[in-house]
């Protein structure tokens, strides 16, 4: 075993990487003082594991990275690596070449290394074990070693004795040895005093046993009872559920009735409503037919106006040829040259007023054709009254059904808010019973579904509610309107029957009419 090359950077004087080769024979380091003769030997010394900085000439051991100079910037790291010939088999390793590496860092951190593989300092300590190298061996000798073999002291010459004869190794082991010993007997002084204080807690861990065993019983117990109770009260819950979920089938029935009533008496609102707006155009086809009658009476009024004054003419006429007719008698003798000219003029008289009886006649059968229309009208007039009459019966029943509904519909509100006051006690019941446990988790889903389940049918009753609502409100306000439009109808009937009545006072003629 032989040294074969050490390669130095960033240690000490040695900035840059710097090889030292070890050929065979002797090699010496020759140079002025400060040149860094002795840092070589440092390197080699604290690759192989010295620890203490005095040994290297430093006082702390990050003085042993390069620290700069003028021309210079320091380094953070310093290595070295040492290679060692093996051929001869003296170090326990399965190289022929072993190279013993060391890194140091400015933060203080070190590493370790045997051919580039991370190891401990032990182990390296251990390579070179009774081989005569070491950090401490007598293969590197200082003058201050050789001080301490001339010495008085069989300490310091014992422990080079004891390296050069092989032995140092075994008293390592023995130290280590002896450490591991004493160790285990602190380590069985422990476990007597550890088990001196168990033995002290024995009797308390076993009345704290006792009352755990006594505890876990009353905790049986009393989960036994809770479960008699929560599956009574699962048991109320369920009645509660089906009684609640029969009402609200019921009042789902009612509300559904409700619904059918609702449309019944809008089908009967709008055959009324039909029926109104019939009569209502009947009743307009009535005043057209009564203003032609009245224009028709008023025309027969003039031309009976005129017959008058033509018969009041004729009688008048005809007084007027009695006398003169008279007077002609009692002047006979005076006038008999005149006698064919009156007869003429007799003749003549005699056919006008003919003609004025015949017109007179004409008009009588004209006046009674207007009776019988006149008779008419008042038939359809007492026709389009009654059904005014049954159209305000049905309005009023219609109106009573409405406030029936709406009575009902606020029932069946009352009947869902109560419902759901009822759900939400009985989700607040399930809520504290979930709490208790997993003990009771199915029986509580199978009521929460059963809850969900009445929870989405009183929702579809309340959206099948407000689904009808609206159409509710439309049939009152139709029922409103038809209201409205029976008075307006009423009002023009008393206008009619005002303008009957005063119609009699027109004329006497339209009178004896």
């Amino acid at each position: 075993m032989r040294l074969k090359s050490l390669k130095v950077q960033g240690f000490k004087s040695f900035a840059d990487a710097t090889t030292v080769e070890f050929h065979d024979g002797i090699t010496a380091v020759v140079g002025p003082n400060g040149c860094g003769k002795s840092n070589i030997s440092d390197a080699i010394r604290w690759v192989l594991g010295e620890q203490r900085p005095t040994a290297i000439r430093g006082a702390k051991m990050e003085e042993a990275i390069f620290q700069g100079s003028v021309n210079r910037r320091p380094v953070n790291r310093g290595s070295v690596s040492l290679t060692v010939s093996n051929e001869d088999g003296a170090l326990p390793i399965a190289y022929e070449e072993v190279e013993i590496g060391r890194q140091v860092f400015r933060d203080g951190g070190s590493e370790y290394s045997i051919n580039r593989s991370s190891v401990r300092l032990k182990d390296i300590v251990e390579l070179y074990r009774d081989t005569g190298l070491g950090a401490n061996a007598y293969a590197m000798i200082e003058q201050r070693m050789v001080d301490a073999i001339l010495s008085n002291r069989n300490e310091e010459r014992r422990s080079l004795f004891e390296e050069a004869a092989g032995i140092g190794k075994y008293k390592d082991r023995r130290k280590s040895a002896t450490r591991r010993l004493e160790r285990a007997e602190m380590d069985l002084q422990r476990l007597d005093d550890v088990i001196a204080e168990i033995q002290t807690k024995v009797r308390s861990l076993a009345r704290q046993k006792g009352k755990a065993q006594r505890y876990d019983e009353f905790r049986k117990r009393r989960l036994d009872v809770e479960v008699e109770v929560v599956r009574h009260r699962l048991e109320t819950l369920s009645a509660r559920l089906k009684s609640v979920t029969e009402n609200l089938e019921g009042d789902v029935q009612t509300g559904q009735g409700m619904v059918v009533e609702l449309a019944s008496s809008e089908a009967e609102y709008e055959a009324l409503r039909l029926s109104k707006i019939e009569a209502e155009k009947q009743r307009m086809t009535e005043v057209a037919s009564l203003g032609e009658v009245r224009e028709t009476l008023v025309r027969w009024e003039r031309d009976l106006a005129v017959s008058d004054e033509r018969v009041a003419y004729a009688s008048r006429r005809l007084a007027q040829i009695e006398d003169e007719s008279a007077e002609a008698q009692g002047q006979a003798a005076k006038l008999q040259e005149n006698e064919v000219e009156l007869e003429t003029s007799l003749k003549s008289i005699h056919d006008e007023l003919g003609r004025a009886k015949s017109d007179a006649a004409d008009r009588s059968e004209d006046a009674e054709q207007v009776r019988v229309r006149l008779e008419e009208s008042r038939s359809r007039f007492d026709a389009v009254e009654s059904q005014g009459r049954e159209i305000a019966r049905r309005v009023a029943q219609l109106e009573g059904d409405a406030e029936s509904a709406d009575a009902q519909a606020a029932e069946l509100e009352r009947r869902l808010e109560q419902i759901t006051n009822e759900l939400s006690a009985a989700a607040d019941t399930i809520s504290d019973l979930e709490s208790q446990g997993d003990l009771f988790s199915r029986e509580l889903v199978s009521v929460t579904e059963a809850l969900e389940s009445a929870r989405s049918d009183a929702d579809l009753r309340l959206q099948e509610l407000e689904v009808a609502r609206p159409a509710f409100e439309i049939a009152r306000s139709e029922r409103r309107s038809a209201v409205e439009r029976l008075a307006s109808l009423t009002a023009r009937r008393d206008a009619l029957e005002s303008l009957a009545r005063d119609r009699e006072g027109v004329d006497p003629v339209v009178k004896a009419l």
